[in-house]
């Protein structure tokens, strides 16, 4: 019996460690698109970025939109260039706070390191993407 409580213990202990555990902020292969499912490990996380700025423009109903760019580390290029060749055709996801806030799909190869963040829900939210960036730029070594 003694065994028993012993084992549910250890199940219980390593389940609420996964609970807690969050996933880095960073860009995921996206497996399931009705639902956001992403595979657990990341292509490239915050920590793999060398740049990252906010661009905004002014769109045809004269309404400010914003979205950030930004840049992989020269040593994670490669990995990025395989990744979206892996991906083309499907989506991949941009994991913030836990929650993929976009999921673009990729049309091809992209060698150059460069990536884009944008949602509808964030396109508009000037104070929103700024929060977002100022996280980011803190996450990023």
């Amino acid at each position: 019996m003694k065994t028993i409580y012993l084992i549910l213990s250890i199940c219980c202990t390593l389940l609420a460690n996964g609970a807690n555990k969050q996933d880095a902020n960073g860009w995921y292969f996206i497996t399931d698109s009705r639902t956001n499912a992403f595979d657990p490990s990341p292509i490239v996380t915050v920590a793999d970025f060398e740049m990252l700025r906010i661009d905004s423009l002014l769109n045809t109903e004269n309404t400010m939109t914003y979205v950030l760019t930004g840049k992989v580390k020269a040593d994670k290029i490669k990995t990025w260039a395989d990744a979206t060749e892996k991906a083309t055709g499907k989506q991949i996801g941009f994991l913030y706070n836990g929650k993929i806030i976009t999921a673009p799909q990729v049309n091809m190869k992209i060698e150059n390191g460069n990536f884009l963040i944008s949602s509808p829900e964030l396109i508009e939210d000037r104070e929103k993407i700024l929060a977002i960036f100022e996280q980011l730029k803190k996450e990023m070594k």
